[in-house]
């Protein structure tokens, strides 16, 4: 079966599923009122660089409200806390723009390229969660659609390299439509298909991770965004007193709602 969630609390299969595939493909997370703000402003950020190149830029919650709406969003909230217990930063964020006839992209698992996290241990630990947030149709192949190799997060040896991506036998080209959810550990292999239609594929990614791990989208954060944003989202970019350093005990519990 395709490892396929629910949005909302993560129930026990979904937690198996998870463990043993290294992702989840969550459909119905956003309404089409928040794909229709979330995709105008991924369009909006777009728009000043070349429209034919892939392109990921950081941090666009930063100015657009409705991606800023996604760093604690009710539907996915509770997975990420579900994996990652309750200290945990939202450690980089990329809104991705694939634009037609791009070709595809090569098998890798996210993290550190000068220190890859399987070096860490075997099998990979979990220390960045991805949730893409599907802006734009995926619903069949060539559409810029995300490739996953099911359980590769688990694997002793490195993913042999691959001439043609369709020669795999065990990939999993992910479909879905407009406000899908995508959410997967990082050591997983995974790499992105040619864009065979006539419009942008557009995924708003949000990478959660260990408070200790260095943001990677930005230097610091914004002050103006952090006066003006919640006290939770505040907590979730990382922006909590310590009082023992470095990450020593007495930390303040992120102020979620329950």
């Amino acid at each position: 079966m395709m490892p396929v969630g629910k949005p909302g609390p993560m129930s026990d299969l979904e937690r198996f599923l998870f463990d043993v595939t290294g992702y989840l493909i969550i459909p119905d997370v956003l309404t089409p009122q928040e794909v229709e703000a979330c995709l105008e402003a991924a369009k909006r950020a777009h728009a000043p660089y070349p429209p034919d190149r892939w392109r990921q830029l950081g941090a666009v919650y930063e100015q657009e409200p409705a991606i800023e709406n996604l760093i604690d969003h009710p539907a996915i909230l509770p997975k990420v806390r579900a994996l990652l217990g309750d200290y945990f930063i939202l450690q980089s964020s990329w809104c991705t723009m694939v634009p037609p006839g791009y070709v595809g992209g090569g098998y890798h698992q996210d993290g550190s390229g000068v220190y890859e996290f399987r070096r860490l241990a075997l099998p990979t630990p979990l220390v960045q969660l991805r949730v893409g947030f599907f802006l734009t149709d995926q619903t069949q192949e060539n559409m810029g659609n995300m490739v996953m190799i099911p359980g590769s997060h688990n694997a002793s040896v490195p993913l042999p390299r691959q001439e043609n991506l369709d020669d795999l036998p065990i990939r999993h080209v992910v479909c879905g439509k407009p406000g899908t959810v995508l959410m997967f550990h990082q050591g997983v292999y995974h790499c992105g298909t040619r864009n065979e239609m006539s419009f942008h594929r557009y995924i708003q990614h949000m990478v959660y991770a260990p408070p200790w791990l260095i943001p990677s989208d930005r230097k610091r954060n914004s002050p103006e965004f952090l006066e003006r944003t919640t006290p939770l989202r505040r907590a979730l970019l990382g922006e909590w007193e310590r009082p023992e350093a470095p990450f020593g005990m007495g930390y303040t519990k992120p102020p979620f709602p329950d």
